[in-house]
């Protein structure tokens, strides 16, 4: 009599088709990226922020191609109909001089979404590599770099943009986003900081360096990747603020400067038509605030579907 039989046990080949099927090994089999998506999309508040956002850049970079009108031209035919209200012709109203204000918005959103997006890049790498350099060297190294750190948190912010931007830009979208980034490089820096702090004497980094593998080795293939998800969260909420930045320094002038459009001075012109025609505010300004909520939104479900230590529900 075989074993199996005597032993009252199946056999594995008859067990193993049954194991495959088991839920609980299908879940063990998801990679790592598919259970991050998995967590995300649960997120119901995080997918509301991602299609708001999807929808923003669809209306700023493909709505042009549907809504055919310049936004710098003149489109109405006698002075009665500027600063005209929605309306078929304009969804948004026109402005002071007969511009449609739909497609203003439009120019104005790509410019402002570009720089919040270049911004975040740039202030990023740079935040990055100071931070990962300090975190990963330690002694000399981090003290210099981190007290230039705490030196260029200290100094307050919008003054310095203003200050910087008066004496340094031609409000053109590259100055302002070399100066945003300039200044927003800190917290990155000091988030990936913390992150190499913790993860250079992780077990997996010993094991890579006494195989031979030397400083930027390490840095760039080992601990970095590790780090990845507290900076996606980080440059996630990065581009709303830098938005916000940039819609402050161009509604005081500071920025991008008319005839070009941004929300930020679309918002300081039209102020000044408030009693009579408030959409000239309330569109840009409803746009920027869409914008900034829907990044923190998906900056949020970013963070708890990242967190290695966020259970399964």
């Amino acid at each position: 009599m075989d074993i199996s039989d005597r032993l009252n046990v199946t056999p594995v080949e008859e067990v193993e088709p049954f194991l495959e099927l088991t839920p609980a090994l299908v879940q063990k089999r998801r990679s790592q990226g598919r259970i991050i998506f998995d967590r995300f999309i649960r997120n119901r508040v995080a997918i509301v922020g991602a299609l708001v956002l999807a929808l923003l850049f669809l209306f700023c970079f493909l709505g042009p191609l549907i809504w055919r009108i310049d936004a710098d031209a003149i489109n109405v035919a006698n002075v009665s109909s500027t600063l005209a209200g929605p309306s078929l012709q304009h969804p948004f109203g026109t402005d002071d001089v007969g511009r449609d204000e739909m497609a203003r918005v439009m120019a104005g959103g790509r410019v402002s979404l570009l720089i919040g997006l270049s911004s975040m890049f740039v202030a990023i790498f740079f935040g990055v590599g100071i931070g990962a350099f300090a975190g990963f060297y330690g002694g000399v190294v981090d003290n210099l770099l981190m007290r230039f750190t705490d030196v260029a948190l200290a100094v307050p912010l919008y003054l310095l943009l203003f200050v910087l931007s008066a004496s340094f830009t031609d409000h053109t979208a590259k100055s302002v986003i070399i100066l945003i980034a300039i200044l927003t490089w800190t917290y990155a820096a000091r988030l990936v900081r913390g992150e190499f702090l913790s993860l250079k004497e992780r077990e997996f980094v010993l094991a890579a360096r006494t195989i031979g593998a030397r400083n930027f080795r390490l840095m760039v293939r080992h601990i970095l990747p590790s780090a990845a998800g507290p900076i996606i969260v980080n440059a996630t909420l990065l581009v709303g603020a830098n938005i916000i930045l940039e819609s402050v320094m161009s509604y005081f002038g500071f920025g991008i400067q008319p005839p070009a459009s941004s929300w930020g001075n679309l918002v300081s012109i039209g102020q000044g038509f408030f009693d009579v025609a408030p959409w000239l505010v309330l569109t840009p300004g409803l746009l920027i605030f869409l914008t900034v909520l829907s990044f923190n939104l998906v900056g949020d479900g970013l963070r708890d579907a990242l967190d290695p230590y966020m259970t399964e529900r």
